[in-house]
C-alpha cells in the first residue's frame, strides 16, 4: 500500500522577454529670483478757489445806479408820448374783438382734441418680391415695451396656397435724432409670410412671430439671434401673446393657429441657441362646441385671434407686464367667440361658448376698466361688447365711413384712458363712445390711403400714439386729440356708464 506524503516543489523563476527594468532619476530645476521694485510720487500741492455771485437785489442796485447818469428822462417821455395813442388804439381794438377771438380759438381746439393726425408713414424700399409675386402688405405691427420703437410683420393675406416667398420683419425707433421712414433700423428676412409679431412687454429685445408656414420663432434682438420652435403649427399661425412664467428663468409665450390648436411655449432667459420648448397642446374641436356654434363634426376649429382675460382693471397709467392670467378670450375662423381655459388638466380649452358672428373673428380685446366687458369685430361689419358672463352681446356698433358701412373690421381696441372709448379700423381709424354707439372722431379723410387696415394697436406707454398696418405695405403711427386721451374729469362719469352697460347683463 503507497501512503501519500507532503512535497515541497522548488521555485522556478525567468526573465520577460519584452519587458525591461525602469530606470529612475533625480533631477532638481530653480528659477531665477523675483524682482521687485519700489517707487514712490507725490501730488502737487493742492490749491482750493471759492467764488461766489452777487445777490439778485444787490445786482439790481448796481444796475440802476450805473444806469442813473446815462437816463434821458426827456428824451422818454417824449417817445411815450408819441406811441402811447397807437398802442392805446390797437389795444380797445383787440378788446372790442376779443369774444370773436376766442370763438375761433375755441372751435379750434375743440376740433384738435377731438382729432386723429398722422405723425408718420414707414415703408421700406428694400421690400422687393419677384416678378409675379404678390405685393407684401403690412400684416401686424407691435410696439415695443418702451413705445419707442414699432416692429412690422410683411407678408400677403392674397395666398390662399403653400407659398415658398420669402418676407420680413422691419423695426423703426421713432426716438431716433435722424429717422429715415424708408430705411429700417432693424430687418430680418424670414422664409414665409410673417402673420403675426409680438413685442415681450417687459424685455424689448425678444420679438415672437408668427409664420404663414406655421412655424413659431422669438427673434433676439440684443443678441441678433433666432430661437425656432421644436415643432411647428400645421397652419398659419394667427396670434401671440406674452405671458408670466412661474419660473423666472423662462419666458412664456402662446401660439395660436387655423390648425385649432392653441401652444404653450417654454423660451430660456440668456441661453444661445436653445430651442422653444412645449409646456402644453390644447386644440379646440367641433365636439366640445354646442350645436347653435354651428359646427358639425369633430373637425379643428381654426382660432383667428385671441387675447388673456385682464388680471387688473383701472386706470392704465403704468408699467405694462405680461399677463398672469390662464383665461382667453378667443375669436375663431367659423364666427365662434369662445372662453378657453389653458390651466386645465385635459385637452380641451372651451370653458364657456359665446353667440357667434356672420363669419371669421378678426380681433378680440378686454376692457381695461372692467374685467368681464370685452369686444369683438367680425367680417360681418359688427362690432360687438359682450360680457364675459353672459353668451348674448351687449351692444353693436356699426362703424360708417362717408355714409356706408366700411368694407372690412379688422381690428378695434378699447381706449386705455377713455373706460368708454372704442378704436376701431376699417378704412379710416375712428373712435367711437360706446354709449352711443356714434363716431366721435374728426380724422381727415385725405389723410388715410385709399387701401385697408390690416392691423391697429394703441402705444403701451404713450397713449396719444396709434400704429395701422395698410394692405399697401406702409404703416403710419398716429396721433389722439387730448380730449381722447386726457380726459380725467369725465373718467367717473364713464366708469359709471361703463358699469351701467355691464349690469345690463345681470337684468
Amino acid at each position: 500500500m503507497t501512503m501519500f506524503s507532503d512535497c515541497e516543489p522548488k521555485s522556478t523563476g525567468f526573465i520577460s522577454s519584452w519587458k525591461t527594468e525602469k530606470k529612475l532619476r533625480e533631477n532638481a530645476s530653480q528659477t531665477s529670483a523675483i524682482l521687485t521694485y519700489e517707487a514712490e510720487n507725490q501730488t502737487q500741492r493742492p490749491r482750493d478757489a471759492k467764488c461766489q455771485t452777487d445777490s439778485l437785489a444787490d445786482l439790481m442796485k448796481s444796475q440802476t445806479a450805473l444806469s442813473d447818469g446815462f437816463l434821458d428822462l426827456p428824451s422818454l417821455a417824449s417817445f411815450l408820448a408819441t406811441v402811447e395813442p397807437m398802442i392805446s388804439k390797437q389795444l380797445k381794438i383787440n378788446n372790442a374783438a376779443s369774444g370773436l377771438y376766442s370763438d375761433i380759438a375755441k372751435m379750434r381746439s375743440s376740433s384738435m382734441e377731438n382729432s386723429i393726425t398722422c405723425e408718420h408713414s414707414l415703408y421700406d424700399d428694400s421690400i422687393v418680391l419677384e416678378k409675379g409675386s404678390p405685393n407684401l402688405e403690412a400684416t401686424n405691427v407691435c410696439w415695443s415695451s418702451s413705445g419707442a420703437a414699432i416692429v412690422v410683420a410683411y407678408g400677403t393675406n392674397q395666398s390662399m396656397a403653400w407659398s415658398e416667398n420669402k418676407s420680413c420683419i422691419c423695426e423703426w425707433n421713432l426716438d431716433r435724432p435722424k429717422l429715415n421712414p424708408r430705411q429700417a433700423d432693424h430687418k430680418l428676412e424670414v422664409e414665409s409670410s410673417v402673420h403675426v409679431v409680438s413685442c415681450h412687454p417687459e424685455y424689448p429685445g425678444y420679438i415672437a412671430a408668427g409664420l404663414f408656414s406655421g412655424v413659431v420663432l422669438v427673434w433676439n434682438l440684443a443678441k441678433d439671434e433666432v430661437i425656432y420652435g421644436e415643432s411647428p403649427h400645421e397652419d398659419p399661425v394667427t396670434s401671440l401673446c406674452w405671458l408670466q412664467h412661474p419660473n423666472s428663468k423662462y419666458l412664456r409665450l402662446v401660439s395660436a393657429s387655423t390648425d385649432g390648436r392653441l401652444i404653450l411655449w417654454r423660451i430660456r432667459k440668456d441661453k444661445e441657441s436653445s430651442a422653444m420648448k412645449i409646456d402644453k397642446t390644447m386644440r379646440i374641436s367641433g365636439q366640445y362646441l354646442p350645436r347653435r356654434a354651428g359646427v358639425k363634426g369633430h373637425g379643428a376649429v381654426g382660432v383667428t385671434c385671441f387675447t388673456p382675460l385682464r388680471s387688473e382693471v383701472g386706470y392704465a397709467r403704468k408699467r405694462s407686464t405680461p399677463s398672469a392670467s390662464g383665461v382667453m378670450m378667443v375669436g375663431c375662423e367659423n364666427g365662434s367667440v369662445l372662453k378657453c381655459s389653458l390651466d386645465g388638466e385635459g385637452s380641451n380649452p372651451v370653458a364657456f361658448v359665446y353667440d357667434n358672428h356672420n363669419g371669421p373673428v378678426y380681433s378680440v380685446d378686454c376692457s381695461p376698466f372692467h374685467r368681464h366687458l370685452f369686444l369683438t369685430t367680425a367680417s360681418d361689419q359688427i362690432c360687438r361688447i359682450y360680457h364675459a358672463l353672459q353668451p348674448a352681446p351687449l351692444r353693436e356698433i356699426h362703424p360708417t365711413t362717408a355714409g356706408s358701412v366700411s368694407r372690412h373690421i379688422y381690428s378695434a381696441a378699447w381706449s386705455p384712458t377713455r373706460p368708454c372709448l372704442l378704436f376701431i379700423t376699417g378704412s379710416v381709424l375712428e373712435a367711437f363712445d360706446v354709449r352711443t354707439a356714434c363716431s366721435i372722431t374728426s380724422t381727415s379723410q385725405s389723410s388715410f390711403h385709399q387701401c385697408e387696415v390690416n392691423h391697429m394697436v394703441i402705444n403701451p406707454t404713450r397713449f396719444h400714439s396709434i400704429a395701422t398696418a395698410c394692405s399697401d405695405g406702409s404703416v403710419h403711427t398716429w396721433r389722439i386729440g387730448a380730449r381722447l386721451v386726457d380726459a380725467d374729469d369725465v373718467i367717473k362719469e364713464e366708469t359709471a356708464a361703463l358699469e351701467g352697460v355691464a349690469n345690463e347683463a345681470m337684468n
